[in-house]
């Protein structure tokens, strides 16, 4: 059973239930105001009878009976009349009508009500009171009143109002079905237009189980619980997506690690096998067998570089959570630039900081990665221009009067090279990729330097861009979320 169905039939259950209620208190109301309109009656003919029915006890002649089936109009009374030495008149009433009322009561024949509760005996109320009691099968509401003579019966049956309720019933029920079948019809369709969300979740999930990952829930009034709930799931579908692209990525990752790692270390290991093979041959004459040795050393601490630099990639693309402090960029590339200095003393290295607060100069991240970041960056203006080229470090910090989300400190390294077309330098952060010209190769000829930089820059949140010219100047730019934590360095261990 759907939940739309469960719903409707939940309603229409109460419904039923409501109207019966409706029905039943007002069928007790209109009985109770019928019965109470026949006592009146029952009263008024009392009082118009009882002279006239004392006289007929007291032994008046028996013409006196038209003049009391006149006095007591309608004629669908019974009137009944009982003298002291047990004699009973029918003054009134039915005349096939055998035995008298009054003779059922007496003998206990005729079960009684007052005012509605079962007596249980015969004993008759108190005079000018009205009962119900029930005489073969027919219900009469009465009156018995005590007068000189005997004591007089006046009923009226209660057929009008029975069929005055049972009519009442009926047209009710029948409202009561239509209503019904009006409420089931609206709620089928609004229960359909409101859950129609629900069934968009559930398509929208199939689609999704299928593979789609990018559908999402439209959302509806924020304040609706279908609103609610599928803006719950579409930042729960977000979250699955990332994290099922995280992980495609991270596979992706380990593939072209393992392919890269096995396509660069195929040529030092065929030439240290090469080299092994000859020496084990006996085919390197002597005199050459140190120059040899030296070119296997060489190839091996060629391929323990293009390894380290392969594991370090592999650990940034993990973006495993770093321990962060406060890291000043002017002393890291005041750092670099001595470095550079000492490893080419001839070539001019300065560092310019931009204008702005001391703060601005600070971010979060680990020491030694961007340490090696900048490193690589002025290795490779090193490599990639003439001798004697300047080389300028720029450090711009952050204003503080940014928002929080949206600073940055730069890290710029400018070089007047001779430059790169644009084609090199969309691909220049690409890994293993060596473009033929001038700037042909990255550190140590591994093409990887400048991608361990722009994966740094990721792992901290920021990103790596170059801007180069083929006339000439090459400036590399590294943009670093900007700010320190409010935790102490105790909080921070």
């Amino acid at each position: 059973m759907t939940l739309r169905l469960k719903l409707m039939l939940g309603l229409v259950a109460l419904t039923a239930t409501g109207l019966i209620l409706t029905i039943v208190a007002t069928v007790v109301a209109l009985r109770g105001y019928l019965v109470d309109r026949v006592d009146v009656r029952l009263r008024a003919v009392e009082q118009v009878a009882r002279l006239p029915l004392a006289a007929v006890l007291a032994g008046a002649p028996t013409g006196s009976r038209p003049v009391l089936e006149r006095a007591i109009a309608p004629t669908d009374y019974v009137v009944e009349a009982r003298r002291t030495d047990g004699e009973i008149l029918r003054v009134a009433g039915p005349a096939d009508r055998s035995p008298p009322l009054l003779a059922e009561i007496a003998t206990g024949k005729a079960t009684g009500e007052i005012t509605g509760e079962t007596t249980g005996t015969t004993a008759p109320p108190a005079d000018g009171t009205p009962f119900t009691v029930t005489h073969s099968g027919e219900r009469y509401r009465a009156v018995l009143d005590h007068v000189p003579g005997g004591e007089v019966l006046i009923a009226q049956p209660l057929a009008t109002v029975r069929d005055t309720l049972r009519r009442l019933v009926v047209a009710a029920a029948v409202a009561a079905l239509v209503v019904l079948a009006a409420i089931a019809t609206l709620a089928w369709l609004l229960l359909t237009r409101g859950l129609r969300p629900l069934r968009v979740v559930a398509s929208t999930a199939s689609a999704i189980a299928a593979g789609d990952l990018s559908r999402r829930v439209p959302e509806g009034p924020p304040r609706s619980e279908t609103g609610q709930l599928s803006r719950a799931l579409n930042i729960m579908l977000g979250q699955i997506q990332a994290a099922f692209t995280a992980r495609v990525a991270s596979q992706n990752n380990l593939r072209r690690f393992a392919a890269d790692a096995s396509h660069e270390l195929r040529t030092p290991l065929t030439s240290i096998r090469g080299y092994v093979d000859l020496l084990r041959a006996g085919m390197v004459p002597p005199a050459e067998t140190d120059d040899t040795l030296r070119r296997v050393a060489e190839e091996t601490a060629r391929m323990q570089t293009l390894v380290d630099d392969l594991l370090y990639l592999a650990h940034l693309d993990e973006l495993r959570p770093r321990d962060r402090v406060d890291v000043d960029l002017v002393t890291i590339a005041e750092d670099a630039a001595a470095n550079l200095r000492a490893v080419d003393p001839g070539r001019p290295v300065t560092v310019e900081v931009e204008a702005g607060p001391e703060a601005g100069r600070h971010v979060l991240g680990d020491p030694d990665a961007l340490r090696q970041l900048l490193g690589n960056l002025l290795t490779n203006a090193r490599v990639h221009t003439p001798a004697g080229t300047t080389v300028t470090v720029r450090v711009t910090g952050w204003d503080a009067a940014t928002p929080a989300q949206d600073r940055a400190a730069v890290l710029a390294v400018e070089d007047g090279g001779p430059g790169m077309p644009p084609e090199v330098a969309r691909h220049v952060f690409d890994r293993f990729y060596r473009a033929a010209g001038s700037r042909a190769r990255g550190r140590s000829g591994s093409g990887l330097g400048l991608s361990i930089v722009a994966a740094t820059a990721a792992a901290h949140g920021g990103r790596a861009e170059v801007s180069s010219t083929p006339e000439g100047g090459t400036t590399f730019r590294v943009y670093l979320p900007g700010g320190v934590s409010d935790q102490t360095p105790a909080d921070q261990a």
